[in-house]
């Protein structure tokens, strides 16, 4: 079966965080999110997670959702293990005072990390275009 795959993007303090949405059950609004949880001053973990339909939830930014293109059952675990895990989440890069720690290296912070699992599961064929 043929699952529909979407950006969507919550309110965060001081810029908003960006996530992979799939809608794996659209009977009951329910479906995964795929997106790294953290700061970039202590680096960022992978965390997926079942969850309600973001458009529902009071941190979602209105129309902020936008389908991207869908994806089969079957290739969920490979999304996960071959896109999702093979991007490393970000790394420490500030200190406490707001120091870059790799000045030369510009800053990836979520979005960067969901733009790169994008294109690779493009890339793969694991998500299919609109």
């Amino acid at each position: 079966m043929a699952l529909k795959v979407f950006t969507t993007e919550s309110i965060g303090a001081q810029r908003n965080h960006i996530a992979i949405y799939m809608e794996t059950d659209p009977s009951e609004d329910r479906g995964w999110l795929h997106h790294v949880t953290g700061t970039i001053l202590n680096g960022m973990d992978y965390t997926p997670r079942q969850t309600p339909d973001p458009e529902g939830l009071p941190e979602h930014v209105p129309d902020s959702k936008k389908q991207i293109g869908i994806i089969e059952e079957e290739d969920l675990e490979r999304f996960r293990e071959e896109c999702c895990l093979a991007v490393l989440p970000p790394r420490a890069q500030v200190t406490l005072k707001g120091t870059r720690l790799y000045p030369d290296i510009p800053l990836y912070r979520c979005t960067e990390w969901l733009k790169d699992v994008e294109e690779m599961a493009v890339r793969k064929g694991i998500f299919k275009p609109l």
